[in-house]
């Protein structure tokens, strides 16, 4: 091959011809990955797979086969973690015979790759060169994607530390879903591997036939997220079709044509896993750490739903009795206002546990609690427990607004049968006028007293409270 020039110089000779085989030979070594494919159209020119003409061995590694397995192959039947977005660049490569360059993150090998897609030979047919970037990717110095990525977090932490709880949530999911340029952001509020709440952005300029909350639960997705979780923080999916061949009735149901990609994160508190941040569908050519923002991103919202359910608590343990779980004083208090500024119907029921000081000194405050917690069962089955209330020791109110007299009544009555077997003295009154209520508890009070005094005389003095 090598020829001797008039200079003394080693040259080559400008006819030199070379074969299809050697050129694949030099493909073959390549030190990337390279492919070469015959893109396979239906009668409208829409790509619908593409037959393996020539694969070289690191190629091969990437998908697992052998380059003999490959060649003559289809692509859709052979590579499992293949990247959908092929099909749209080899049309582009082959049949419009435009280059194209992109970056993409591969879950399974957890790295990035650059690939050119380059048309060759004639029209329908298109090479695939694959380059191993994670190394660029992870020390990138680049002042852009450095300033983009910590914006979005900062705009995050920003949004939440500045409104309360749900309009922050909102601001934050609308700024990561244009942000990343996805068709969904939402978080998912987890009891074990029940959904207790949901909060959504949804671009409504795009995909609308997204899986909902009931699909999520019907198709235990929760339990696929913890798989590719696999205890790490992220996961990232690049192409859901992955997922066919081991949850095929899931895919065709609820993923195919709608979630080409996700990402889903841990929500934790501490070591509990509290939900989860997933984005469906966004865009892979932008100039931003996706992976680190949404890390970043998840730990402002655990924090802040951690602070939501202090705060819940707080409020609930301020309002209710922690022995009952009924209304507390405070909780009657506020009730109380507000039927003084609105007049409707409201009956009200006044009542005391007969001889719990005696049940106390003589079998212990253990047994009288259980005494309570029944009595507070009992009203809170017949009234509703958000309308009852324990105010002392052994007194218990309720307080229902628009009710007519007859119902009210009738509720008494059943109360007083489901108390045949714990000594409560009990006083009612019906109004249709609630802007009375302190008249009418006082009224009640009142009447439960000459119930108490009945009790007093059938028993001993020495049980009196």
């Amino acid at each position: 091959m090598e020829n001797k020039i008039n200079d003394g110089k080693i040259g080559y000779s400008p006819m030199m011809e070379f074969t299809p085989g050697d050129i694949l030979y030099m493909l073959k070594d390549l030190p990337d990955a390279c492919c070469i494919f015959k893109v396979l159209t239906d009668p409208f020119g829409t790509v619908k797979d593409m037959l393996f003409l020539f694969a070289n061995d690191k190629y091969g590694q990437l998908v697992g086969k052998k380059p003999a397995e490959l060649v003559g192959s289809n692509y859709y039947s052979t590579v499992s973690n293949r990247d959908e977005d092929w099909l749209r660049y080899s049309y582009q490569a082959a049949i419009l015979r435009q280059s194209c360059i992109m970056s993409t993150y591969n879950s399974s090998f957890d790295k990035w790759f650059e690939f050119w897609a380059v048309p060759v030979y004639q029209k329908g047919f298109c090479a695939f060169i694959i380059h191993d970037v994670t190394a660029i990717k992870r020390n990138e110095a680049d002042s852009a994607l450095s300033s983009n990525t910590n914006q979005l977090i900062i705009d995050c932490a920003t949004a939440l530390s500045s409104a309360e709880f749900g309009k922050g949530m909102k601001r934050v999911l609308k700024i990561v879903g244009q942000t990343l340029e996805a068709d969904r952001v939402f978080v998912v509020e987890t009891s074990g591997k029940q959904i207790s709440e949901a909060h959504t952005w949804l671009n409504n300029s795009r995909n609308s036939n997204l899986p909902t909350k009931k699909e999520i639960e019907k198709y235990d997705i929760i339990d696929l997220w913890e798989k590719q979780l696999n205890e790490k923080n992220i996961f990232v999916c690049n192409d859901t079709y992955v997922l066919n061949e081991e949850h095929e009735t899931m895919y065709k149901a609820i993923l195919a044509g709608a979630v080409s990609r996700y990402i889903v994160v841990q929500l934790k508190d501490k070591k509990e896993k509290i939900g989860y941040l997933v984005v469906d569908n966004y865009s892979n050519e932008l100039s931003i750490n996706i992976g680190d923002a949404i890390e970043s991103v998840a730990i402002f919202i655990a924090a802040e739903l951690r602070n939501r359910y202090l705060t819940n608590e707080m409020m609930y343990l301020g309002r209710h009795d922690s022995l009952t779980g009924l209304g507390n004083r405070y909780a009657l208090n506020q009730t109380l206002m507000l039927l003084t500024e609105i007049s409707t119907t409201v009956g009200v029921c006044y009542s005391d546990i007969n001889g719990l000081k005696a049940i106390n000194d003589e079998l212990g405050h253990e047994e009288g609690d259980k005494v309570i917690r029944k009595t507070a069962d009992i009203f809170a089955s017949v009234f509703k427990k958000k309308y009852c209330y324990r105010i002392g020791g052994d007194e218990f109110v309720v307080i229902l607004p628009e009710i007519e007299e007859d119902i009210f009544d009738a509720m008494i009555q059943r109360l007083k049968v489901k108390l045949k077997n714990v000594s409560v003295s009990v006083g009612h009154v019906w109004s249709n006028d609630s802007k009375k209520i302190k008249e009418i508890v006082k009224a009640a009070d009142q009447a439960m007293y000459g119930s108490k005094a009945e009790y007093y005389k059938n028993h001993e003095r020495r049980h009196n409270t």
